[in-house]
């Protein structure tokens, strides 16, 4: 089973995301902000994060910064509301799978974590 962490501030979209993938067999665990984003990486390790941009105490970029200098391995998909070319721009920086603009169909995330984990 693949672990998946969504790092995610919202809780309505915390939960929304925790529930499709549940549904979809994987093993799920949540942050609610940056710090945490990064402690339970080091603690769960997981197969793909789901990384919220904005989010309180670190942003998705700089906590991606700091997952990147401990595991270079996990597959990171980011989250945002705000679609940018300078933010997209930036979030390729860090070696990701993909960037999605909110609000995600149930059926488009599976589509992006099923390939990224391919």
């Amino acid at each position: 089973m693949k672990t998946i962490l969504i790092c995610e501030d919202e809780l309505d979209a915390q939960k929304f995301l925790k529930e499709i993938l549940l549904e979809n067999d994987y093993d799920v665990f949540t942050a609610k902000d940056g710090e945490e984003s990064i402690r339970m990486t080091k603690k769960i390790k997981p197969d793909l994060i789901l990384l919220d941009i904005r989010m309180p105490k670190m942003d998705g970029l700089e906590v991606a910064k700091e997952i990147r200098k401990f595991n270079t391995d996990v597959k990171i998909v980011f989250l945002t509301a705000f679609e940018s070319a300078e933010l997209s721009k930036e979030a390729a920086k860090y070696d990701i799978v993909d960037y999605l603009v909110k609000p995600i169909s149930s059926k488009n995330i599976i589509k992006v974590i099923e390939q990224a984990l391919k």
